[in-house]
Parts: C-alpha cells; sequence; structure tokens
C-alpha cells in the first residue's frame, strides 16, 4: 500500500550550489550529509517534500527538462497566492521561464528555472 511519496532524488554536478539555491528561493534546510556509492548525499527538507541531492561526475551528461526528452520533466509545489508566492521568490533570486499564468481548466501555474536544470512548478488550485 503507497501511503505518500517519500522524497524527490536529484543528481547533481554541483552539490553546494544546489543546496544554497533551495535554501536561499524555498527556505530549505539539511537534514543531514553522508554518501552514497562514493558520491555525497545531501537529504534537505524543502516545504515539507525531502529533497535526495546526490553528486555525480563532473562531466556527466544533463537531461533537457521540458523538451520532451524521457525522464523526469519536473516536479511541484502547491501554494497560495501564485502571484505574491511569485514576488517573493523573485526577490529570493528565483528566475521564471514561465510567469504565472491562467490553464484552461482555471489552474494558476508558474515555472522556475531550478538548479542543475531542474523545473520547478508552482501551482495554485481554488
Amino acid at each position: 500500500m503507497i501511503t505518500g511519496l517519500d522524497h524527490i532524488h536529484i543528481i547533481c554536478g554541483n552539490m553546494e550550489e544546489a543546496v544554497q539555491y533551495f535554501e536561499k528561493v524555498f527556505d530549505g534546510r539539511v537534514a543531514s550529509r553522508s554518501e552514497m556509492r562514493g558520491f555525497p548525499l545531501i537529504r534537505m527538507d524543502v516545504q515539507g517534500a525531502t529533497l535526495a541531492l546526490l553528486g555525480t561526475e563532473p562531466q556527466a551528461g544533463q537531461l533537457t527538462p521540458g523538451k520532451g526528452s524521457r525522464g523526469l520533466d519536473h516536479f511541484g509545489f502547491k501554494v497560495k497566492d501564485l502571484e505574491k508566492t511569485a514576488q517573493d521568490l523573485k526577490k529570493r533570486g528565483a528566475k521564471f521561464s514561465i510567469e504565472p499564468t491562467v490553464t484552461p481548466s482555471g489552474i494558476k501555474i508558474a515555472f522556475i528555472e531550478g538548479p542543475e536544470g531542474i523545473r520547478i512548478e508552482l501551482v495554485e488550485r481554488d
């Protein structure tokens, strides 16, 4: 029986840059630091979601999120008052690839350019 989401796993070329991004933009905090398969592993609590950041070889290739490639395209955070949240995140240095907009079904969304080419969606549902 599935009881919920455990974590989001992100492979990082620059671990500290990713940690700083999630701390600065989303008030994330480092929960633990360890090692897995010879690479650093940092677990972060980001607004109740666990992000597992795992290091990799600097020359490792990268997926191209949002381009129809296979693999993780993005993950999303639920928000209240998308416009206000967007303004706050911009002050923290977030760069938006899609500004707040309303979908045909009435859901408010926006997309942020995260570290390592990750797309992060913000979703406001009534």
